[in-house]
């Protein structure tokens, strides 16, 4: 359900401030809102502040990506070499995938961390120092690799680059056009035989040349060769071209060693992580504590703050600000009209994983809507598993989803995805029993697994669609019953029967005299249902102009209100949308039998030993195995992003505004650490 909000209203000191946000702080149950400003009040401006532990952030982060990405190529090395030849001789930390990504903490612990900030921003000076002798190193590398990939160039020649500077009669050049100049090149070489001797090299990159000329002749020549596009080699050292390109990989080996042992000494450093992190989320808090301050409406002595608050912990919040000061006086008050009030959801331990869903959407707007929750973790339960329809798939997916959660214990508000997926497990093997789906086996008649069976979407297609479409009218309906119930809470009460209740009654028309025709061949029930169609849209029809002013416009109201009836194409564009419930569910069958085949096929065609496929059961195994965990993954994928279309576009589009902001106590910005306040707000 949505919580009620209510407005705290506080007056204070100005030498309370500190006190006062290190209460908030703990409680973690207020939003700090923008304060109205009085005639005799002004906002602080704390900027500067601000920016100074966001630079810190800046830097710590730059710091983070480098220890992270220095892991990982002492990954890389490792595995490269033998475990008694491991260059690193520290004692890496043994990496923990089911280690939770935010870490527990305690308060005092949180807060302690400003008393090292000086040892702590010392070592990250340190990581810095590293960070730009990496940077150098690596642009040093890039440069000689530059120069070897030029230097080959000319490695054809066996002549030291020094011989082309010419001499007191000569001038000489080394350089290279264009392979398609050969034909130009070999014409030039004509024009200058009286005075030039060209060597022409042979590359498959270009057309390395060498040539001494004249200094008679010199300018005529290189204004000539211009005219090729000739490049001339920078180099012209003693050296020939692979002694030159010997030399920069000399270079670049001693580099590499430069590097490897700057990754031993940052890899030293990661040991600080944890205490760098706990800066980290520090500074957040820092820059949100100065963010507040400057909502603030202030005097020289005192302090107007304003903040939002869920109105069930006004007691609590009341004893917290009397332990703050005797100076400081506060009021509760009810939201204005005109308030934006931030929207905080509270659900019980089955529907709150599938907030995380509606979140990634949009929050719901605090006036305006209902909370969807509910009624969508239903119908998403329900879909997850009819898409991939396999109890084997389920059970794995129901354990392997609350056991990892379990495992990596992830802090309040997190990880719950897999709470989603554990619970669509549940859904799955529900499904899977109904169909008949294990693994994409065959179930043997009369056994009791088969004898439970609903039936098989892939003998019985026609009916799987039927379901499906059929499941998906049932949510639209819902959905337009959800819009009518939020809008006579409203006070619309004639929104609601004129633009939700109309098409409910039509919609129950279609699938009575649809049941009539089709079913149960009863004259009563078809009339029933022509009288509910018509019922449905001739409201919706001839109430467009219920807003319209006069008679005439009433009238005109009623007639352009025949426009309305092409919601109908919408809707059936809606009903038909929920076919990927159909295609997802089969492709997935289709896909387990595909792999049951091959593993069949694979014990039939290789050798058998002792009459026994022992071969073709080895192979199989892992084919099976490979094959099902790949459905599976693939398959859960389909179900996860189809399911939250099918909830944000069909569903939530019959009722939902979604324009509302979530609700942000003050303290909870931290992004490494979750700092325990159980203690505290008992």
């Amino acid at each position: 359900m949505i919580v009620e909000m209510k407005k705290l209203v506080l007056l204070g000191h100005r030498s309370d401030r500190h006190k006062l946000f290190e209460a908030l702080h703990k409680s973690k149950m207020v939003e700090i809102a923008s304060a109205e400003e009085y005639p005799c009040t002004e906002r602080l401006d704390n900027t500067a502040k601000t920016e100074k532990f966001r630079e810190k952030t800046a830097r710590l982060d730059a710091v983070f990506a480098f220890l992270k990405e220095e892991g990982r190529t002492a990954d890389r090395l490792v595995k490269k070499t033998r475990k008694d030849e491991n260059p690193f001789t520290y004692d890496a930390p043994k990496k923990n995938p089911l280690a939770p990504s935010v870490v527990r903490i305690k308060y005092d612990e949180f807060m302690d961390i400003s008393t090292r900030e000086t040892d702590l921003l010392y070592k990250v000076d340190e990581i810095e120092e590293m960070i730009s002798q990496q940077n150098e190193l690596v642009a040093r590398r890039n440069k000689l690799l530059g120069e070897i990939e030029r230097i080959s160039l000319y490695s054809t020649t066996e002549t030291p680059f020094s011989a082309y500077v010419g001499t007191e009669t000569t001038a000489a050049f080394l350089g290279y056009v264009s392979s398609v100049q050969r034909t130009a090149i070999e014409e030039l070489r004509s024009r200058f035989d009286d005075c030039a001797v060209f060597e022409v090299y042979e590359t498959t990159k270009v057309l390395p040349v060498a040539v001494a000329v004249t200094k008679e002749r010199a300018d005529e020549l290189v204004s000539a060769l211009q005219d090729l596009d000739f490049t001339r080699c920078t180099y012209n050292g003693a050296l020939t071209p692979a002694q030159a390109a010997d030399k920069a990989r000399e270079e670049i080996a001693a580099i590499d060693e430069e590097k490897r042992e700057l990754l031993k000494r940052a890899l030293e450093k990661k040991s600080a992580l944890a205490d760098l992190r706990i800066l980290y989320d520090y500074y957040l808090y820092e820059i949100q504590k100065y963010e507040a301050l400057d909502t603030f409406a202030a005097t020289e002595r005192s302090f107007v703050m304003e903040a939002w608050y869920p109105a069930e912990q006004e007691e609590r919040i009341a004893a917290i600000l009397d332990g703050v000061s005797a100076a400081i006086v506060y009021e509760f008050r009810e939201p204005r009209e005109d308030e934006v009030v931030p929207t905080l959801i509270r659900s019980n331990k089955i529907v709150a994983p599938y907030e995380d869903v509606t979140n990634m959407y949009s929050i719901p707007n605090y006036r305006e809507d209902i909370d969807p929750n509910p009624i969508m973790a239903f119908f998403y339960f329900l879909f997850f598993g009819i898409m991939i329809a396999d109890a084997g798939y389920g059970i794995l997916l129901a354990v392997g989803g609350f056991l990892l959660y379990k495992l990596k214990k992830p802090v309040p508000g997190k990880g719950r995805l897999l709470l989603i997926v554990g619970m669509g497990g549940i859904s799955t093997v529900i499904w899977g029993i109904l169909f008949g789906g294990w693994f994409g086996l065959t179930l043997g008649e009369g056994s009791f697994l088969a004898s439970i069976r609903w039936f098989s979407p892939i003998d019985n297609p026609i009916l799987m669609l039927v379901l499906c479409l059929g499941l998906g009218v049932l949510q639209i309906i819902v959905g337009m019953i959800v819009s009518a119930i939020n809008k006579i809470r409203l006070h619309r009460v004639a929104d609601a029967v004129c633009e939700d209740i109309s098409w409910v009654v039509a919609i129950a028309g279609i699938g009575m005299l649809a049941a009539a025709l089709l079913f149960v061949k009863n004259d009563g029930l078809k009339y029933a249902g022509i009288a509910f169609i018509a019922l449905g849209l001739g409201v919706l029809v001839l109430s467009n102009g219920r807003k319209k002013k006069g008679v005439k416009g009433k009238i005109l109201g009623a007639v352009t209100g025949i426009g309305k009836l092409y919601g109908g194409v919408n809707l059936l564009s809606d009903v038909l949308s929920y076919s990927r419930l159909f295609g997802l569910s089969l492709s997935g069958s289709v896909v387990a039998l595909v792999v049951n085949q091959i593993c069949t096929t694979l014990m039939d065609l290789l050798p058998s030993i002792g009459g026994l496929p022992v071969i073709g059961v080895i192979v199989s195994i892992p084919v099976f195995m490979v094959g099902h965990l790949f459905n599976i993954g693939i398959s859960t994928l389909g179900a996860y992003v189809h399911n939250c279309r099918l909830q944000y576009i069909e569903f939530y589009g019959k009722f939902y505004t979604g324009s509302g902001h979530m609700f942000i106590p003050y303290g909870s910005v931290a992004k490494y650490t979750y700092v325990d306040m159980q203690e505290v707000t008992k």
